[in-house]
């Protein structure tokens, strides 16, 4: 009796194990699909991109500043070719009268020499000068135009809510049809022609 007693314990105790398994795979199931119709329910995240090149070239601010820097830079390159031919004109000058026998003593002579490094000392400073104010100029210019485009991303973005933009040349691809590169640059101009009036 005891044996049967047990082995109907038995059986039961593997019945409500069977059971419990079964309830669980079946709650597995139903969750399974939860979960999955919940990855789909997530929202989609909108993005677009732009094209840094496209904005330097039709950005009229942009444009504006690249014509600046290279005006600075052909101003530059003419000062020191005029400070070159001024230096090798001064130096060929005391080599002529040098071979000529012009100098009457060593110490006229050392005074031109002396003259010609003074030359070449202040012309270096003088453009040395130079070259830190256009590099000061030119990211000056640069922080004015990474503002503007800032701006101007955001004033768009207010009110297409997009996710993020992002610049094309952070990717390797971008679908074509999340280029907003027309669009910031026609804000871009629109708000720099108003600004100019």
């Amino acid at each position: 009796m005891k044996k049967l007693s047990l082995t109907v314990k038995t059986i039961m105790a593997c019945a409500v194990l069977a059971a419990a398994a079964s309830c669980s795979k079946q709650e597995a199931a139903t969750a399974t699909p939860a979960t999955d119709s919940e990855a789909t329910a997530a929202p989609a995240l909108k993005i677009a991109y732009i094209d840094a090149d496209s904005i330097m070239s039709a950005y009229t601010l942009a444009k504006e500043i690249a014509e600046e820097g290279q005006r600075l830079m052909n101003n530059y390159n003419r000062q020191e070719q005029s400070k070159q031919q001024e230096i090798q004109k001064f130096g060929n000058n005391i080599e002529q009268k040098r071979q000529n026998n012009v100098y009457l003593s060593e110490a006229s002579f050392q005074a031109d020499v002396e003259k010609l490094q003074k030359m070449q000392n202040d012309a270096a400073r003088h453009l040395t000068n130079q070259q830190n104010q256009i590099q000061n100029t030119i990211a000056q210019a640069q922080v004015r135009l990474n503002d503007s485009i800032m701006n101007a991303v955001n004033a768009y973005n207010a009110t297409k809510g997009y996710d993020a933009i992002l610049l094309r040349e952070s990717g390797v691809y971008f679908n074509p049809e999340l280029n907003v590169t027309a669009d910031i640059i026609e804000v871009l101009n629109s708000r720099y022609t108003a600004a100019a009036k």
